[in-house]
């Protein structure tokens, strides 16, 4: 979602004329899109801002701009501590960033807006200037209803706001008109979605419809939301890949009741049975977060009991810590940070075996691959419908083009492979 924030920021100042730099020291503005769901992203902002300062220090008509959800998160406490800022937005007026550009070099002064109120799907289709030449995001929807008690993004981002689906599926058109072969619906909880008479798997059911999309995803979904409908969905729909990304965070309901995250434990896993007796071929990954307050040595087993149940393709693992804003904040962060990361790097290891295994037992098989980049040296790489990442032997011309090729090899996070030969 932010990378997708970018891409709006991107095409907005192509637009007014402005053209992207090779780094920043040859650049005229600098702009830090922002993620506030992990302290680290926070920090990292912290760092870069003090290297732009020096570099500002030695070329001061250098412009730097702030946006996303920790300028959201902080507010105008970010030129506090960074005065050589000039641009500071939140995560709803992305339009608006060439104009406080100008609006800075004008005056002199730091342009804020932090209105989160303004339309978030202001910015046009055609104007998005999409990172990767196969696969575009597509907005659903933004923020979020839920009130999960680690979790910043309903501050940051405000409630759900829908899009209409005829917009949506407009842009999915314009897209594959365009020569994008895939699409990616985004939303905080994009499964949530529901606007007027359509709701998620009719959304789904809709833009598979769009003559010439090759691949339909989406991402991230909240188990409250998944019903068999959905379900059906992923079995029937022919241009939907067979991948779902499904966070579980705890295997303890007592930790899933602190979270607030509105199920259990065994409520997920009837959810995972019912999506694979419905297709057996699902690939399912996740998110985990170990050392959450008050979580035993007990609990953090129950949550390694559900990786080992589940089998999941791919796991997102996080340790712990607090945001600003967050109720789980006011609970003292009582697991210390070195048993913080024995759980993290236990639950690490063994994904990292499953992933070695299951990988290693489709050497011989034969995958679709969408080519998504050209990786230098004659390689090429690209992902299966099950997302799976593929690496292989083949010249540039293949990025956008679905081909089959044979599992050659395997590792923990990725298949090689190559072309199949032709036959004389």
């Amino acid at each position: 979602m932010n990378v997708n924030d970018s891409e709006k920021v991107a095409g907005v100042l192509r637009e007014r004329g402005y053209e992207p730099a090779l780094d920043a020291e040859s650049a005229d503005f600098v702009f830090i899109n922002t993620c506030a769901v992990r302290e680290k992203a926070a920090q990292k902002l912290d760092h870069s801002l003090q290297r732009l300062g020096w570099l500002k220090r030695q070329r001061p008509e250098l412009r730097i701009g702030v946006g996303g959800c920790v300028a959201q998160l902080r507010g105008t406490e970010i030129l506090e501590r960074a005065a050589h800022v000039d641009v500071l937005i939140g995560t709803h007026n992305l339009q608006r960033v060439p104009d406080l550009l100008e609006q800075a070099i004008g005056t002199g002064e730091a342009a804020v807006d932090l209105d989160r109120k303004a339309d978030a799907f202001a910015i046009p289709d055609a104007v998005i200037a999409h990172g990767s030449p196969v696969r575009a995001y597509v907005t659903a929807m933004e923020g979020c209803n839920h009130v999960c008690s680690f979790c910043v993004v309903p501050r940051t981002r405000g409630p759900e706001v829908n899009r209409p689906a005829a917009e949506i599926v407009s842009e999915v058109e314009s897209l594959v008109a365009r020569g994008y072969p895939e699409v990616m619906l985004l939303g905080q909880t994009v499964n949530a979605y529901h606007h007027g008479e359509v709701d998620f798997p009719d959304l789904l059911a809709r833009v598979d419809e769009v003559p010439g999309l090759q691949r339909l995803r989406f991402t991230t979904s909240h188990p409250e939301h998944v019903d068999r409908r959905m379900g059906e969905a992923l079995r029937d729909l022919p241009r939907l890949c067979p991948y779902l990304h499904l966070p579980f965070q705890s295997g303890s309901d007592r930790i899933l009741g602190s979270m607030r995250r509105g199920h259990t434990c065994a409520r997920y896993l009837e959810t995972v049975a019912m999506l694979r007796e419905l297709n057996p071929d699902l690939a399912l990954s996740s998110d985990v977060i170990v050392g959450y307050p008050g979580e035993t040595e007990a609990e953090f087993e129950d949550t390694l009991g559900v990786v080992e149940a589940v089998g999941f393709e791919s796991l997102f693992v996080f340790a712990y810590s607090p945001r600003p804003g967050t109720a789980a904040a006011l609970v003292q962060d009582d697991v210390a940070s070195d048993e913080k990361a024995r759980r993290l790097q236990v639950v690490l290891d063994y994904q990292q075996r499953r992933q070695r295994g299951a990988h290693a037992d489709r050497v011989g098989l034969t995958e679709s691959v969408l080519v998504d980049s050209a990786d230098g040296e004659g390689r090429v790489s690209g992902r299966t419908p099950h997302y799976r990442i593929v690496h292989f032997d083949g010249d540039d011309s293949l990025v956008g083009q679905t081909v089959d090729v044979e599992i050659t090899g395997s590792g923990p996070n990725a298949l090689t492979g190559c072309l199949p030969q032709p036959i004389h």
